[in-house]
Order: C-alpha cells, then structure tokens, then sequence
C-alpha cells in the first residue's frame, strides 16, 4: 500500500510541476510558433498521459505484477507491428503519398522487433525471464527501432 501511495503523490507533484512551468517550457521551446491555447492544452494532456503511464509501469515493477506488465509490453509491440506493417500495405497497395517515407527495410526490422518484442511478454508472463531483463530487452529494442528509423 505506501508504495502505491508514494507513486500516487509523485503522479500528483510531476502532473502540478508540469501545469505550471508549461507556459515557461512554450515560450521558450516555441518561441517562433503562432501561440495558441491548443499548444498549452496538448503539452498538458500528453504530458499528463506520458507522466500517468510511467508512473503506472513504475509501480507496476515495484509490485513485481509479472502478467501486466508482461500484457503492456505484448501490447505496446503488438501496436509496434501493426504501425509498421499498416505503413508498409499502404506504401504498396495504396494511393498513400506521405511527405515523409519510411524505408522498406526499417518498416520490417521494426516488425521484426516488434515480434521479438512480443515474445519476451510472453516469456515474462511465463516465468521464463526476469522483469528487469524483460523491460531492458524490449527497451533496447524499442531505442534500436528508434535509432535506425531517425538515419
């Protein structure tokens, strides 16, 4: 119970602290952009979603809920998949023009992550991989699938 009180009070302090330094992070990171209410009210939401989320997943690992946690991260690659392998029927089956492409080949070593991804939720929920080991893993690939996409 208190270690669920203690990430509560820090989702409540990191969700204030982000509330009032907003304004401060706009005008100084957004300077050059037309201001607007929408830009101060989604800095907000996705803030408060992302601080949510990771608070979550924290107090998740410290009460060692080896099935959610193995279920969020079958999930989160699961999603992975399905983005990329969505951009790639579009790319080739579509009349999809984005600004923006993704190449062929980091679209499927993302899928391919992605299913390892999936089953190191599977080995977790299991018993066949420590929650730490589990996390690190699908991390490194998630942070590779990143790298790779950015060049």
């Amino acid at each position: 119970m208190k270690i669920i009180v203690i990430h509560l009070a820090v989702f409540i302090l990191l969700t204030l602290l982000l509330f009032f330094s907003t304004q401060f992070f706009i005008n100084e990171f957004a300077e050059g952009l037309f201001y607007d209410i929408k830009l101060w009210i989604g800095l907000i939401y996705y803030g408060t979603s992302g601080i949510l989320f990771l608070t979550i997943i924290s107090c998740l690992i410290f009460l060692k809920q080896r099935k959610i946690i193995g279920l969020i991260i079958i999930t989160v690659n699961l999603f992975w998949t399905w983005f990329s392998l969505d951009l790639l029927y579009k790319y080739h089956f579509t009349e999809f023009h984005p600004t923006f492409y993704i190449l062929n080949w980091i679209l499927i070593m993302n899928s391919i992550f992605a299913i390892v991804g999936i089953v190191i939720g599977f080995k977790l929920i299991n018993k066949k991989i420590t929650i730490k080991r589990a996390l690190l893993t699908n991390f490194t690939l998630i942070l590779i699938g990143l790298i790779i996409q950015q060049s």
